[in-house]
């Protein structure tokens, strides 16, 4: 019988699935990010210990790779982070002895939301297609959508309801408040906020509930679009920042869907925690704690197999492979979508769905590991993705060396490098602030395909102090090429694996709680984020790509 885990919304999720074998052709892929061949080789995996991976014993084409030792994490340099998620994301694109993946396994657990915000653990079946969605969601730290302003600042919408007759206030000059009937711009195009008179409100300031108000900003309509004020006064327009649920489109029309899950020791131990048999404010690390999951999940009658593995949460990003003018060169699943109604180029509504095969283009990977309870957030990507922005590194002789940024066309995210601007969303799944199943196109756009840009091609700005160590970027890049050399070459014949890039991974400083901050020379906190600090997947974070920013920017604890 199939059992559906409800979980609070108190721990947000993360962050998919997989593949099917097939030989690649990737000669035939227009353009790959290629990895410098001659980095400092500052972090490998040797050929012995690669063999271990393997359940057979020896590394073998497409071959099954069993899951990291999370209760056994030695945590001592990147390397070993970088190790663990190199493993991670080879077990769970592994294929099954019984058929399909890993990832379609009953060993995960989709994700989904009902109407009150709970979620839904669903585990698999054997033989069912599994089920995507057609947009990513990007809450703050307290589960509100957000914005970037012109400056990088990550501000979280104070009121993003879909209600649109709500009475709106501020403060004015005087500090008292005043009631706002209408925003408009002036003769010289200046943005104005009128009251009931039709009076300019002096000096308008939103007032700001939460405790930190610097954080966030209130919503205001314009005509048909949104604008921004923050309690200081800055006014946000709604093109000058991208708000959450941007809906992302290659560039050979697939939009790009998502599916979120968690492993069976994550669901178990959430189920464990609602009944208050465990700590719900920190995910398992240590061998007791696993062992108290699997004692409450043998209580149920449900044995957890791959219980070293830890709480695991995965978040994948996929395209049709049907546009693709190679699918061999991903890996590929069936899985059932929803269709639209594309004959209004500015709003597609949703009219039923398919089931067909999906190739993988992103993939995020966050597991609880021996002294880290925060995770570690690993990503990878595709190789013909999206063109890279130039990057240092540091080579065999440890001198500084640069990648010139990509070129070319024929990415699966880039009509052409060199097509400015980049970055831009097209098309968001909100209508006046809440997340809808339509898709609507931005202002000044139809629904089409944006141009991406990886601007931090390993998570890391030129010049950045990213860990404790005071390692530079170059030096911090020079480590993920060298495992991805490693691993590029380790890997035998045409495993299908060897078309993924390793991006990067962060976790906090000595494990402390996330801080929301990255690690530098000016911020030296514990629970800072460190290893690749500004890390981003281009197919799921492509408009918050920010030289500030980390995963933990969303993912920490603030008041509220």
């Amino acid at each position: 019988m199939k059992k559906t885990i409800k979980v609070t919304g108190f721990l947000l999720l993360l962050v998919f699935v997989l593949w099917r074998c097939s030989s690649p052709r990737s000669g035939n892929i227009a353009n790959q990010n290629s990895l410098p061949t001659d980095v400092l080789p500052s972090c490998t995996v040797s050929q012995d210990s690669f063999n271990t991976w393997f359940a057979s014993g020896k590394a073998t084409e497409n071959g099954l790779v069993t899951a990291a030792n999370s209760v056994a994490f030695p945590h001592n340099n990147n390397c070993d982070f970088y190790q663990w998620s190199e493993r991670m994301f080879l077990w769970v694109t592994s294929p099954e002895p019984a058929g399909g993946s890993v990832l379609e396994s009953p060993l995960f657990y989709d994700v989904t939301a009902d109407s009150a915000g709970n979620r839904n653990l669903i585990p698999h079946s054997s033989g069912v297609p599994l089920r995507m969605s057609g947009h990513i969601t990007k809450n703050g730290p307290n589960n509100l959508p957000v914005i970037t302003d012109k400056t990088g600042r990550l501000l979280e919408i104070e009121n993003p309801g879909p209600e649109t007759n709500v009475r709106a206030f501020v403060k004015n000059t005087a500090g008292q408040t005043a009631e706002v009937a209408q925003v408009k711009a002036n003769a010289q195009g200046k943005l104005q906020f009128l009251d009931r008179s039709g009076t300019p409100i002096a000096n308008p300031k939103a007032i700001i509930n939460h405790k930190n108000q610097q954080d966030f900003v209130r919503r205001f309509r314009v005509g048909n679009k949104f604008v921004f004020l923050d309690a200081q006064g800055n006014i946000i327009e709604s093109e000058a920042g991208q708000a959450t649920g941007d809906v992302l489109m290659s560039q050979n029309g697939s939009l790009v869907y998502y599916i979120t899950m968690v492993n069976d020791v994550y669901a178990y131990y959430m189920m464990a925690a609602k009944q208050g048999k465990m700590d719900i404010t920190h995910f398992p690390t240590t061998a007791g704690a696993r062992d108290s999951i699997c004692a409450f999940a043998k209580s149920k009658g449900v044995y957890l197999p791959d219980s070293n593995a830890l709480a695991i949460e995965i978040k994948s990003s996929w395209v049709e492979a049907s546009t693709l003018p190679d699918p061999s060169s991903f890996y590929t699943i069936k899985a059932t979508v929803p269709t639209y109604d594309t004959t209004n180029s500015l709003q597609w509504t949703p009219k039923g769905e398919k089931t067909v095969l999906m190739a993988m283009v992103g993939i995020h990977i966050v597991g609880s590991v021996a002294g880290h309870p925060e995770m570690i957030w690993s990503t990878f990507e595709h190789k013909g993705n999206t063109p890279n922005a130039s990057y240092d590194y540091l080579n065999a002789s440890h001198q500084l060396a640069e990648v010139k940024a990509d070129t070319g066309g024929g990415w699966t995210f880039n009509r052409n490098a060199t097509d400015t601007p980049t970055n831009i969303a097209h098309m968001v799944d909100t209508a006046h602030g809440a997340a809808s199943d339509t898709i609507y196109a931005v202002n000044g756009h139809a629904i089409s395909a944006s141009n991406t840009l990886r601007l931090f091609a390993w998570g890391s700005a030129k010049g950045q102090v990213t860990n404790p160590e005071d390692k530079s970027s170059a030096a911090s890049n020079s480590e993920v090429i060298s495992i991805n050399n490693s691993i590029q070459n380790l890997l035998v014949g045409n495993d299908t694996r060897k078309n993924y890039l390793f991006i990067g991974a962060t976790w906090t400083n000595k494990g402390a709680a996330p801080n929301g901050k990255s690690y530098s020379l000016t911020n030296q906190e514990d629970g800072a984020a460190i290893g690749t600090n500004i890390l981003a997947n281009s197919t799921m974070e492509t408009y918050f790509q920010l030289p500030t920013k980390s995963c933990f920017t969303c993912h920490s604890q603030h008041d509220t």
